[in-house]
């Protein structure tokens, strides 16, 4: 569904029906992505009666509007959505540099967040100078960095259970369609955050950190640190699995995943 938040067309996969009373699912993408990076869970959420928004950031997928450049202004744009929705309380969930933006959405809402999934998820999330360069370029170079550090090496020579479709070349196109200098403005969100800490010790909601074994761009011991910083957390680990998860292990991401947030 396509709604207006300040002047921005916004896109939302899922639906919001009043009748149901339950907190609503959200889930926020990673750097680049978009909605879609959740339609294996967002239709599993709605078929089990739940209300669920997986929302397009600013500037990615089919939203309008221009990349907010840090996780604060990510943080502050996502809430402001949720309140022109009228949605009260939330079962929260993001990847990557969307768990950066649900954790600081999270240490702002206080209850208002009943549950909070952090899929793929670090603080600090740094990211490497020649990354970031080739980013800023919007070179090949860049989305093949971003592959191949983001997967397990079971992803590298295949490794999806549905013949036919390529985890690797997935991930690319997924890439390869977000607009001009989008990939940059997030990875540079991603690096500049610093209070991500601060933002963890004030979490009140119970909290799940999903976790690829294999993960080499938000590896374990950095997720363990996080947990350690945060009031009601646990870590579950999903084995032979890097960092882009519900393209590598989609069931076990689905499973952690509802029983994160449900």
């Amino acid at each position: 569904m396509y709604i207006d938040i300040d002047g921005e067309r916004i896109y939302a996969a899922g639906r919001l029906n009043a009748d149901n009373e339950s907190p609503p699912v959200v889930l926020v993408h990673g750097a680049a992505m978009d909605h879609t990076v959740w339609v294996y869970h967002t239709r599993y959420f709605l078929h089990a009666g739940h209300n669920v928004l997986a929302i397009d950031l600013p500037g990615h997928g089919l939203s309008g509007g221009e990349p907010r450049r840090s996780i604060e202004d990510m943080a502050s744009w996502l809430g402001g959505c949720l309140d022109t929705l009228g949605v009260g309380t939330v079962a929260l969930a993001g990847h990557s540099m969307g768990a950066l933006v649900a954790l600081e959405l999270a240490s702002r809402l206080g209850t208002r967040v009943s549950r909070l999934a952090l899929l793929g998820a670090a603080v600090p999330m740094a990211v490497s100078p020649e990354l970031l360069a080739e980013a800023e370029q919007d070179s090949v170079t860049a989305r093949d960095m971003m592959v191949i550090w983001g997967h397990g090496s079971a992803a590298q020579i295949g490794g999806n259970a549905v013949a036919g479709i390529a985890i690797i070349n997935s991930a690319l196109r997924l890439l390869e369609r977000a607009r001009r200098g989008v990939l940059f403005a997030d990875l540079s969100a991603c690096n500049d955050y610093v209070a991500g800490m601060q933002a963890a010790a004030a979490v009140s909601a119970s909290t799940t950190l999903i976790c690829g074994q294999e993960d080499r761009m938000t590896p374990l011991k950095a997720a363990r640190g996080l947990a350690e910083g945060m009031p009601a957390a646990r870590i579950e680990l999903i084995p032979d699995c890097g960092h882009i998860m519900m393209g590598e292990r989609p069931e076990a991401t689905h499973r952690h995943l509802v029983t994160a947030l449900l």
